[in-house]
């Protein structure tokens, strides 16, 4: 038996930024410690370069790294496991090479210690000889869906039983959202008359930067005078390759922004919200957008649907005059009606989606694991 309830929080996670992501696990472990059980982070790899983990490291968090060599490693979690008195070891991103070494490390413990994995996305089985292996290699005891869709899809897709699969619907910190900077359009060269549609595009084809980026380009054809703010991450170089293929330059009504921590001072800037996405387990930055008073447009797919956050503009997955439809709709409301609707979603989205909540449901799951 392991009396212990000390967490080991393993994250496949190397971002500019923790964003909402980082800091719901921060939540967690705050919630966590007033019942005296401690959290303890595992990287991937060493990402101590980034200033937010150096940031973690100063302020006396326990912060460890992998080093990429798989026997190096196992020993590496043996020792940080048995110095933690760690019970429970709950991964986000990961794949199957650290499932086995949770696998190897769980067989050398000489406690009990249980396997969590976190389900970001709606998952599929990879063929026969690709599951064989996966299943012979890894051990969870537990998986974690972000949302009830992802949850429901990964139960049905793997023949798994219910016990095997729950989920507690992601969260946000929406105090990280009342700080930003006031941008100002003149600094963008967009004028105060041009209607500014922001998304987020760190993956082109997943987030369905190319249906957006169509959409745009026919309503430019038509007169409309609309502008694109699209924010990328690491990946901009390859982003921005794939729009000088598709136009030859980059267009004149995109302006291609960096990301940053304060992301409510994007969500400002802009007069509304798109999430054109062909999968998504849970769409943080609808909930974001509906909070900072941003109404939003997203693709029917199932994780946004799930979210039910009132007067969302939706359209068919990939049905690139369907999103012109409802991007000229929104722009076209009266005063009052976007008023209404900001109103009524900022509301909705305060409620459902209180990071408070995602934590005490996810150390009730632990306390149900013995």
């Amino acid at each position: 038996m392991n009396s212990s309830k000390n967490v080991l929080q393993f994250l496949c996670f190397r971002s500019p930024y923790g964003g909402s992501f980082f800091k719901s696990l921060l939540r967690l472990e705050q919630t966590l410690k007033n019942d005296a059980v401690d959290m303890v982070y595992l990287f991937h790899e060493n990402v101590s370069d980034i200033p937010w983990v150096q940031g973690l490291i100063d302020e006396g968090k326990n912060i460890y790294f992998l080093s990429g060599n798989f026997s190096q490693d196992i020993f590496t979690i043996k020792k940080i496991v048995s110095k933690h008195d760690i019970k429970y070891i709950h991964a986000h991103f990961a794949g199957t090479r650290q499932f086995s070494m949770f696998k190897i490390v769980k067989m050398l413990y000489k406690k009990d210690l249980i396997i969590i994995r976190h389900l970001r996305n709606h998952d599929k089985p990879r063929g026969f000889v690709g599951e064989s292996l996966r299943k012979a290699l890894n051990h969870v005891d537990l998986y974690i869906g972000c949302s009830e869709s992802v949850a429901i899809e990964y139960r049905k897709n793997f023949k798994l039983n219910n016990g095997k699969v729950t989920f507690v619907t992601n969260a946000i910190d929406f105090n990280r959202l009342n700080k930003y900077e006031v941008l100002y359009r003149g600094d963008f060269y967009i004028s105060s008359e041009t209607t500014v549609f922001l998304m987020f595009g760190f993956d082109y084809y997943r987030k369905g930067v190319d249906i957006v980026l169509e959409a745009m380009e026919g309503l430019i054809k038509q007169g409309h005078d609309v502008c694109l703010l699209l924010s990328l991450s690491v990946n901009r170089d390859p982003i921005e390759s794939k729009i000088k293929q598709r136009f030859g330059e980059i267009p004149e009504w995109l302006r291609i922004l960096n990301p940053r921590d304060d992301i409510a001072s994007y969500y400002i800037l802009s007069d509304y919200f798109i999430s054109a996405a062909r999968e998504e387990g849970f769409c943080n930055a609808l909930v974001e957008a509906a909070y900072c008073e941003r109404p939003i447009i997203s693709s029917n797919i199932p994780g946004p649907q799930t979210l039910n956050i009132p007067h969302t503009y939706m359209f068919e997955s990939e049905d690139v005059a369907g999103l012109q439809s409802a991007m000229l709709s929104l722009s076209s409301l009266s005063s009052d009606k976007k008023r209404q609707i900001i109103i009524d979603q900022k509301a909705y989205v305060e409620k459902a989606f209180d990071l408070d909540e995602w934590a005490r449901q996810i150390k009730g799951i632990y306390q149900t694991l013995n």
